[in-house]
This record gives structure tokens, C-alpha cells and sequence, in this order.
């Protein structure tokens, strides 16, 4: 069992690798984790923060920033400047140390062979990895609250203070980076109330406390070492996304950010928090509240993808299988990780049984308190978002692995058996895989024709400059034109790009050129419609590759005419969201900003081919089939061994 979990580890670390390096060209997102990256950027160049108001507004994101700026310094002074791999491969590699933490702990817990059934079960768990592409406070910690769980369990067996003290230490560093770990504190308090005298139990806390303090403590010198200071006028308080919460969807939205930030002291933002929070639960009511925290539970964990693609929109060559895996075309591989996602909650729900059979607190009842308070927290009081629900996804696998073992159990003990056991429950598992194989064999071959041969109109795109940053905009009319390079990769047949503000009537001319002859390859005089967000342009004769321009000009029109583009302009800070091409008005270049455009081919063909579709199949194919073998050939060949060594047994007693 050991060879077999060391395979499914190398496997894990292969299709880790296979993403890191294949969508190497994925951008940091303009939110977030881009702003901890260009502020990461910032001071591995200047030694200092840059100042901007974003780490004032969001101080809880210093120290994942810090942490960034440390490992590409470290790295650096190996010469190795490439950042989204430094990024990429952290985030692996603190994945993969959760996952073997996990193993360890089954292992010791359970055997060997649930062991390698717990890593089966985190395979199926694609969101876990891909995940692995976007650096930010999750990612960088969700080996975290397996560690603690596994540090508990020690102290539980022998009750040595130095795992509660490295528990304590482990929470400390945690919440720094992403504080929403402290809701692992509570849940453990419950639980210790339930295996430990009350004293242990406060002496417990007031240790861990006090360890988190002095973590605290010395995070803020690091931070004011760095030039961070913290501006009570700017900074959002608690009740912010206690607000958020209780939004439309009961997620983040400009409008609450707008009531918040334009507040000008914090007790003025509070007291403006504190009655949008009466006055929307007045307004609701109970029916209204009811439907909000339905949308929350659906908007944090009803998906199952823990929204992985919202942080992978920007990408520098989108590849088709970047479009499958993270973009415009993932509906397949979304509809992969729910169906996986449906049966580690069946698994988990029926963890619960084992609470109800054993009538004892063992780590599966700590596992569902820390689950439930999540879900608690998520649901009824705080903002609600896809990637809230990842840190703990690996509690879900542990849980769904409890469920497996009891339902295990309960198909074991149940009356049908015959008085040795074995045969019989032999029979029902392979009928269970044979069943199951027939299922996945016919569903698949039912929905191949409209994934594989059903043809409609699909896109590939070379370019895809999705985001439209800062208020602003870049301006076409009489006096200014507007150009913009990029870099054709392959055949398309179609530009667009986007317009905030079309003032009074006038006709524009659109031109696509060669950037280095300026030979033009297509061009078309167009007179844009009120409030047209988007401008499509099909072209006859643009399959050539190599590096093209978009000229956009005004030819006449009324006094004052004007046509604004969007652009990805200046937000918390100027990035370069598109490396292939450069924006420039009337010849003087634009650093760092592009138009928000995109440049594809639209051709009919089928959604998914034939080949990816089958190997798409073999998975589950191959997990069952995996299955078979260790539940019905393995354990036949444990049944025999134990038979022989009692035989042994008994002939060495007589």
C-alpha cells in the first residue's frame, strides 16, 4: 500500500507540475493577489512599501504580501527571477504537505490502505490544483488547518504540551496571512470541552492566545519596518463585510465599498455599517433573510469549484486547453469537479452516522464542528464568496473519507452476509463496481454525440484582454487616434474591444496593419451606436501571423464628438495585463496599458474532441476500476494471509 500511495503522490506532483508549466502565461488577477504581487514587485525593487492606499484600506493583506516579497528574495539571490513560478510552485508545494499531513494522519488513525484511499479521494478534487495557479492567502496556508488537526491528535494520544504550543504557533502564523483560520480556534475549544477537564481546556486557550499575541506583535514591527502604517481613517472595519453580507447576493459590491470607504473616521464608518445592517434586516424580514442565506450557501458551497476560474482571466496566450481548463470553455471540466463534489458530500453526510454510533468525540466530531462553524459563519454572518470554502476543503475530504468508512462498515455488518463474510460481500462490491462502470460506460456514450459531434459556432481566441481597469478611459475624436499592437499566434477572423462613452455622432475608421510595414489588411468606417459596450469587427483576410496593429481614428463628425475606449488603466496600481502588444494615442506609447480587445476565430465545430472526450471518460473509469482491485483483490489476498497466520497460530499452539 506504501508503492501505491508514493504513485498517487508522484501523480499529484506531475499534474502539478504538467499546470504550472503548461499555463505558465496566466496572469496575477487585477484584484487581490495581483495587488499583493505588484506590491510584492515593488519592494523587491525599492526595499519599502510603495504607499498605496490599497494596503491601507486592506491591511490584512500585508503580511501574504510580505511573504511573497520574501520568497522571490530568496529565490532572487539564486537567480531565479521568474515570479509566477516561484508563486505556482510554493502554492504545490504547500498543498502537497497538507495532502501528505492528511495521509499521515489517516494512516495512523485508520491503515495503510485507507490511507491510499484518502489520496484517491483528494485526486478527484481538481479545484485543489488548479488553484495552485493563483498565489493569495488561501493557497498559501491551506496546509494549515490539517496540520493543526494533526497536531491536536498528537497531543490527544500522549498529551504533550509541545504540540499544543506548535498548534498555537502554526494557528498564530495562519491568521496572519488569512484570518478567517481563527475560526479553527472555536471549533477546537468546543471540542476540547468534550475530552478535556475544563481547566486543561482554559489553560489551553489562554497558551495559544498568548502565542498568537506575540506573533501579532512582531508582525507589526516587520510591517512598520517596511514602511506600513496603519490608517484607522482608511482601514474597512469588521462590520464592513458584515454589510457585505447582507448585500443582494451577499457578496462584495462597488456600492457598500463606496458607503464604507467615503466615510471619513472609523466610528463614522461604523455607525454607517451598523445601520445599513438594521436597516436591511428590517427590510427583509424573515422570508428575505432566509432567501439571502440560501443564495450565500449556494455562492460559497454550491458549486464545488470554489470559484478557481474568477483569478485566471487574464492570460498571455490562451491556449484551448486553458480555455477548457480556466476560461471561456471550462463548463466540461466544472461539470467533472461538481460530480465529484456530489459524492464527497454524500461521504460527508454520512460521517455523520459514525458520530451518532460511537456516541464519543474522536477527530471526525472535531472535523464536523469546524465544518458546521464554517458554514455558520459563511452563511449568516459574513460575506459570501466561492474561495471562502477552500481552506478547509481538505476537512470535506477527511469527513467524506469517515463517511466512506461507515458506510464500509454498515455494508459489512449488514444481514445478508453469510456467517463468514467474505464471499458474499465480494459479491456486492463487484456488483457495486459493475453497476457503477455501466453507468459511467452509458452516461458517457449518451452524451457524446452533443459534446463531440454536434457542431455550433465556436471560439478561439489568440487574444483575450478581458478587464477594463480605472475610471478613465482612452479617447478617439478629431484631434487623437488611437493604435494598438498584438501578437497573432494564429488564424482569427474577428477583433472587438470595448467602449465606455460614446459622445455625439461621428463616423471612425478602423484599420488592421502590419505593425512593422504598416501595410493595411482590412479596414472599415463605422459610426458606433449609443451605449454599444462592445465593437466587433470581422475580418476577411487577418489569418496571417505575426505582429498586427488596430488603428482607430475619427474621420468627422459633430463639434465635440468623441469615442472613449476602455482600457486596463490605473487601479491601486498600472499593470501590464497584456505583454504582447502595447497601446499608444497619436504615437506616444501608453506604458503598461492595453485596450480592453480581444482578437479570436469563429469556426463551427464540436464543443470537445472525440479523443479528449475519451480520456475524460477513462478517469472515472480508472478510479473504479482501481477500487475494484483493492477492495475485492487486495483484500482477498489479506483474507488469505491472515488465514495462514492463524493457521500457523493454532499449529504452533498445539
Amino acid at each position: 500500500m506504501i508503492r501505491i500511495s508514493a504513485m498517487f503522490f508522484l501523480i499529484m506532483v506531475i499534474f502539478e507540475a504538467v499546470l504550472i508549466i503548461s499555463f505558465r502565461t496566466i496572469l496575477p488577477p487585477v484584484i487581490d493577489g495581483g495587488h499583493t504581487y505588484a506590491e510584492a514587485l515593488y519592494l523587491l525593487t525599492h526595499g519599502h512599501a510603495s504607499g498605496s492606499i490599497y494596503f491601507k484600506i486592506y491591511p490584512n493583506n500585508i503580511p501574504v504580501t510580505l511573504l511573497r516579497y520574501f520568497l522571490y528574495s530568496l529565490f532572487g539571490s539564486m537567480r531565479i527571477s521568474s515570479f509566477m513560478l516561484i508563486d505556482r510552485f510554493f502554492c504545490a508545494l504547500i498543498l502537497d504537505l497538507g495532502i501528505y499531513i492528511s495521509w499521515k494522519l489517516v494512516q495512523r488513525f485508520f491503515d495503510s490502505q485507507t490511507a491510499c484511499f484518502f489520496l484517491l479521494i483528494a485526486i478527484t478534487c481538481l479545484p485543489l490544483y488548479l488553484y495552485t495557479m493563483y498565489f493569495y492567502t488561501d493557497t498559501a496556508v491551506i496546509a494549515f488547518p490539517v496540520l493543526m488537526l494533526y497536531l491536536w491528535y498528537l497531543y490527544a494520544r500522549n498529551g504533550k504540551q509541545r504540540y499544543m504550543i506548535l498548534l498555537g504557533l502554526t494557528l498564530g502564523v495562519g491568521v496572519l496571512i488569512r484570518p478567517n483560520l481563527i475560526l479553527f480556534l472555536p471549533a477546537l475549544a468546543i471540542y476540547m470541552f468534550f475530552t478535556l477537564k475544563w481547566r486543561k481546556v482554559l489553560l489551553n486557550l489562554a497558551l495559544i492566545g498568548l502565542l498568537m499575541i506575540v506573533l501579532s506583535t512582531g508582525a507589526q514591527q516587520i510591517e512598520r519596518h517596511f514602511g506600513y502604517q496603519h490608517d484607522p481613517a482608511l482601514n474597512m472595519p469588521t462590520l464592513h463585510w458584515i454589510m457585505l453580507g447582507l448585500s443582494h447576493d451577499g457578496g462584495y459590491n462597488h456600492r457598500d465599498y463606496r458607503l464604507t470607504r467615503l466615510q471619513t473616521t472609523p466610528m463614522l464608518k461604523k455607525k454607517a455599517d451598523r445601520q445599513q445592517i438594521a436597516k436591511r434586516i428590517q427590510a427583509y424580514g424573515i422570508r428575505g433573510l432566509i432567501r439571502i442565506w440560501g443564495i450565500k450557501a449556494a455562492r460559497t458551497y454550491g458549486v464545488g469549484a470554489h470559484g478557481y476560474y474568477w483569478y485566471t482571466h487574464s492570460s498571455a496566450h490562451p491556449t484551448e486547453a486553458y480555455q477548457y481548463l480556466f476560461n471561456r470553455k471550462n463548463q466540461v471540466t466544472i461539470y467533472i469537479i461538481q460530480i465529484f463534489y456530489v459524492v464527497h458530500l454524500i461521504l460527508l453526510l454520512l460521517s455523520v452516522l459514525r458520530s451518532f454510533r460511537i456516541k464519543a468525540a474522536d477527530l471526525n466530531l472535531l472535523i464536523q464542528i469546524c465544518l458546521l462553524g464554517n458554514f455558520i459563519f459563511y452563511v449568516f454572518v459574513w460575506e459570501a464568496e466561492p474561495r471562502y470554502s477552500l481552506l478547509f476543503t481538505p476537512f470535506i475530504l477527511l469527513g467524506a473519507l469517515f463517511g466512506f468508512k461507515e458506510l464500509e462498515l454498515r455494508i459489512s455488518t449488514c444481514s445478508i452476509w453469510n456467517k463468514h463474510g467474505a464471499l458474499s460481500r465480494q459479491r456486492l462490491q463487484a456488483a457495486v463496481v459493475i453497476t457503477l462502470l455501466t453507468a459511467v460506460s452509458l452516461g458517457g456514450l449518451a452524451g457524446m454525440y452533443a459534446v463531440t459531434e454536434a457542431h455550433s459556432p465556436q471560439r478561439y481566441y489568440i487574444v483575450d484582454q478581458r478587464y477594463k481597469v480605472g475610471k478613465g478611459g482612452i479617447q478617439v475624436d478629431a484631434r487623437h487616434s488611437v493604435a494598438q499592437t498584438f501578437q497573432a499566434t494564429g488564424p482569427f477572423n474577428r477583433i472587438s474591444f470595448g467602449v465606455l462613452k460614446n459622445r455625439r455622432h461621428a463616423k471612425y475608421r478602423f484599420v488592421l496593419s502590419e505593425a512593422r510595414s504598416g501595410h493595411a489588411l482590412f479596414a472599415k468606417t463605422f459610426a458606433p451606436r449609443y451605449r454599444q459596450p462592445v465593437q466587433t469587427f470581422r475580418i476577411a483576410h487577418g489569418g496571417i501571423k505575426g505582429k498586427k496593429q488596430i488603428t482607430i481614428t475619427q474621420l468627422h463628425g459633430n463639434k465635440g464628438a468623441s469615442l472613449t475606449l476602455a482600457i486596463n488603466g490605473s487601479g491601486y496600481e498600472q499593470r501590464d495585463l497584456y505583454p504582447g502588444g502595447f497601446l499608444s494615442q497619436n504615437g506616444i506609447l501608453k506604458e503598461r496599458k492595453d485596450l480592453q480587445f480581444a482578437v479570436y476565430r469563429i469556426a463551427k465545430g464540436a464543443y470537445l474532441s472525440k479523443t479528449a472526450y475519451g480520456l475524460l471518460l477513462a478517469l472515472p473509469v480508472m478510479m473504479l476500476l482501481w477500487y475494484a482491485y483493492v477492495s475485492l483483490v487486495m483484500n482477498q489476498h489479506e483474507i488469505k494471509a491472515n488465514s495462514l497466520e492463524m493457521n500457523k497460530t493454532e499449529k504452533s499452539t498445539d
